[in-house]
């Protein structure tokens, strides 16, 4: 085969997976699509009417336009519509996404509670001091030291929590 025909097929064939990517981040840029898409993954397959009821969409030609948007995800037999090999890969990258996110909203609201948290616990451990102070009266020097102690480690341990809460940068 002459080399410029291989470039012209390389080519042509990069142009196709670029199109299909466009067409597939297309598709999944409307939230009803990925409703239906994530509906029918859950229920590893799902009947039109079953899709209907399940994402509330009233209007059958309306389900049937986004039905066929996912076509590249989607396959249709027997009346049933089951991911495709690249559905599948998509409805698993959505997963992801929703856990990633889920677990960025956690580690956020940690960062933010953070210097609270920190302030609460040095109190807590100064409460738990002072009530054995008064409780049992002068401390001896293995005690003091002793809860020297866990108050570093708990303090370790927020400073480790801390550090894996911080955004992290790439670069």
């Amino acid at each position: 085969m002459h080399p410029l025909t291989c470039v012209i097929m390389m080519s042509k064939d990069e142009n196709e997976i670029q199109n299909l990517e466009e067409e597939v981040f297309k598709t999944l840029s409307h939230q009803m699509r990925r409703d239906i898409l994530r509906f029918i993954g859950e229920e590893r397959g799902a009947k039109f009417s079953e899709i209907k009821r399940a994402i509330g969409i009233e209007e059958s030609a309306s389900l049937s336009y986004h039905l066929n948007a996912l076509a590249p995800l989607l396959t249709h037999k027997d009346d049933t519509y089951h991911l495709s090999e690249l559905g599948k890969d998509a409805y698993s990258l959505m997963n992801k996404m929703t856990s990633y996110a889920a677990s960025a909203a956690i580690l956020g609201v940690l960062n933010r509670k953070l210097g609270a948290t920190i302030i609460a616990n040095a109190l807590l451990w100064a409460t738990a001091l002072m009530t054995l102070v008064v409780i049992e009266g002068p401390l001896d020097f293995m005690t003091v030291l002793i809860f020297a102690g866990l108050f570093n480690v708990s303090n370790m341990i927020l400073y480790s929590v801390s550090t894996y809460a911080r955004p992290h940068t790439q670069g």
